[in-house]
């Protein structure tokens, strides 16, 4: 496990010294749409390695976000049907899922945007949303808002502690790994223990 993790850390890194680097990080970030981990850490990666393109880094996680959040929401808004089944009981609880249009109901975009602000799974959030028919436009402003000031304040966070970071990442990346492991576990066993 440490290993390969290993490898896309100093993939990540070479990358993030590109001339390409907001792209490369925007591709990362795409792939939201389908894993359950928060691409956080390679956002302060690129910003460790390149602080003045910070902002640029925090532009383009924000918009490759935001996309993935707009194929969510036209999946749940247009292929419920198709995928619905796939997605409650494969990806997400049912009694999750039916917590989350619950709080659509009662909450609508304050949702979405505290939703998107929390480590909680992405496509959760914008595929419900589709589900629930909220108002698209809404939903795409609360949805850049929230992850502009999540990746604006990690951007910044690296400006100032950076070179700390980096030096305790590389100094314990094993046990970081381990841990990160860990909690992905412990995210797994509580949704799927919401499911009882």
């Amino acid at each position: 496990m440490i290993r390969p993790a290993r490898k896309i850390y100093d993939w990540a890194s070479g990358k993030a010294q590109s001339r390409f680097a907001p792209f490369w990080l925007g591709v990362i970030f795409l792939f939201e749409l389908i894993l359950f981990i928060p691409f956080d850490a390679l956002l302060m990666l690129f910003c460790i390695q390149n602080p003045q393109r910070r902002f640029l880094y925090a532009s383009a996680a924000t918009l490759a976000s935001l996309g993935t959040a707009t194929i969510g929401y036209f999946a749940g808004h247009w292929l419920w049907d198709a995928i619905g089944s796939f997605v409650v009981g494969h990806i997400i609880s049912e009694q999750f899922f039916a917590r989350l249009v619950d709080h659509y109901s009662n909450h609508e975009h304050l949702a979405v945007f505290i939703g998107s602000l929390l480590p909680i799974p992405f496509k959760a959030i914008t595929v419900s949303a589709g589900f629930c028919h909220l108002s698209f436009w809404s939903f795409a402003i609360s949805i850049f808002l929230a992850r502009a000031l999540r990746f604006f304040l990690v951007a910044e966070m690296m400006h100032h502690w950076g070179d700390r970071i980096k030096a305790f990442i590389d100094r314990h990346f094993g046990r970081i790994i381990m841990a990160l492991g860990a909690k992905i576990a412990l995210t797994f066993t509580f949704f799927w223990a919401l499911g009882f």
